[in-house]
């Protein structure tokens, strides 16, 4: 009857408010059952774990502006500590490790940058960027500092060339040169253009070395640079023509102004050169040569297209003329003129030296003036100067040596000789006034 019993029970379904069927069975079945329904409830955590932390994952890889860390992903599981059956070992610490495994930084996603990079041992190291290409610093102070020098010596010349005065000289090659016909363009003295173009190099030079520490005007600095080699690039063209025609038609000619121009504009053409970068160089090295071609071609058709209409010092032969004077003299003029040659003053010159002329007018004619000829002979290429020249060091003309040995180069007046001899008691301004009245 039990029996019976017992099979009735178990056969019958399963309803609404009936007695579970586990409550019927055997304790050991019963903890199997819960056995196998908590490990099948555990694979399907441990499944949902591993795709939410792949996913994670997979963003933080995609990332590349921030670090996305993962933390450990907590799902509720059988095997944790909190929810293990009774008699079963805790496992979330074997989960655990093994994700850390996977992921190689403790659940962590590794950090992004782009500044970063894996050397061959594995670590990671930052990267350095490259450096700017370093930029040169020229002395563009000093550039324009001898560019001013240049811009006054070719601004005196241009005056004396413009007035007909005198430059002193220690040569007797600078009259010559200044006197050719190469000296003018158009009317106009070739040192006139001279003096304008040192004087924009000097402006360029001043303006780009204030840029030198000023980082937001680094382009405009560059260009400085530039400017001011192509400028000393165009110098040298018109220094190396000049220097040619020094050399050629005017039978080497000693000027010292010329040379002193040359030598500015090679100066400043190598200042701008040591301004340049590697990269610049490259791209206005041809634009330099260009530019240094077309002045020395345009310089040669311009002032040498008459060639052969220009007296070659070479060839050139001076026969002596006496000069004529053509002023009147004064009593004062002559009273000046008898004390130079009562103190033993003397005036070494040139017949062919227009400065000469000019001193022997301020005097007058009919005036006796202790005067020297160099060249009483003539002049041509080779000639000697006369002995007492020769003996007195003459380098220029006129040439004034005063009786206690004192020395001017150039033209003087009248009252510079008289002053300068020693000459006292005659400069009344009656006497003076007397002598203009008369002229």
């Amino acid at each position: 009857m039990l029996h019976s019993t017992t099979s009735l029970v178990t056969s019958a379904p399963c309803r609404s408010g009936s007695v579970s069927p586990t409550a019927t069975r055997s304790p050991r079945g019963a903890i199997r059952a819960r056995r196998t329904a908590a490990a099948g409830s555990a694979v399907t955590d441990y499944r949902s774990h591993v795709r939410v932390t792949a996913g994670l994952s997979s963003v933080a890889s995609s990332s590349s502006s921030s670090h996305v860390r993962l933390s450990t992903v907590a799902v509720a599981s059988p095997f944790s500590s909190s929810t293990a059956s009774p008699g079963r070992r805790p496992t979330a610490g074997r989960h655990t490790t093994r994700r850390q495994a996977l992921d190689g930084n403790g659940g962590a996603a590794p950090p992004l940058s782009v500044n970063t990079e894996t050397g061959n041992d594995g670590t990671k190291k930052t990267k350095t960027p490259t450096p700017d290409e370093p930029v040169p610093s020229p002395p563009l102070r000093v550039a324009a500092g001898i560019a001013a020098v240049g811009c006054i010596e070719s601004g005196y010349l241009a005056y004396e060339k413009l007035t007909g005065g005198s430059v002193t000289c220690p040569l007797d090659g600078c009259q010559t040169a200044l006197s050719s016909s190469y000296s003018t363009l158009g009317g106009v003295p070739l040192s006139a253009y001279g003096a304008a173009a040192y004087g924009l190099v000097a402006a360029l030079a001043w303006w780009g070395a204030g840029m030198a520490d000023q980082e937001d005007e680094v382009d405009a600095y560059a260009r400085a640079r530039v400017l001011v080699f192509l400028a000393g690039a165009g110098l040298a063209g018109v220094s190396s023509y000049l220097l040619y025609v020094l050399a050629g038609p005017l039978g080497g000619a000693e000027c010292v102004y010329c040379l002193t121009s040359a030598a500015i504009s090679f100066t400043l053409f190598s200042i701008g050169f040591s301004g340049l970068s590697p990269r610049e160089t490259g791209r206005v090295a041809p634009a330099a040569v260009a530019l240094f071609a077309v002045t020395v071609l345009s310089l040669s058709l311009v002032l040498g297209g008459a060639e052969d209409g220009k007296a070659n010092i070479n060839t050139l032969t001076l026969a002596y003329t006496p000069l004529s004077i053509e002023a009147k003299s004064t009593q004062y003029s002559r009273q000046v003129a008898a004390h130079l040659r009562a103190t033993g003053a003397k005036m070494y010159g040139a017949f062919w030296c227009s400065h000469c002329i000019d001193q022997k007018e301020t005097f007058g004619a009919g005036t006796e003036i202790p005067y020297v000829e160099c060249f009483p002979s003539g002049w041509e290429k080779g000639t000697a100067m006369a002995p007492a020249c020769a003996a007195a060091n003459v380098t220029g003309f006129p040439t004034w040596v005063m009786g206690d040995g004192t020395r001017f180069e150039g033209e003087r007046t009248l009252e510079e000789l008289a002053k300068a001899s020693g000459m006292v008691g005659q400069l009344d301004a009656a006497s003076m006034a007397a002598d203009f009245m008369a002229k």
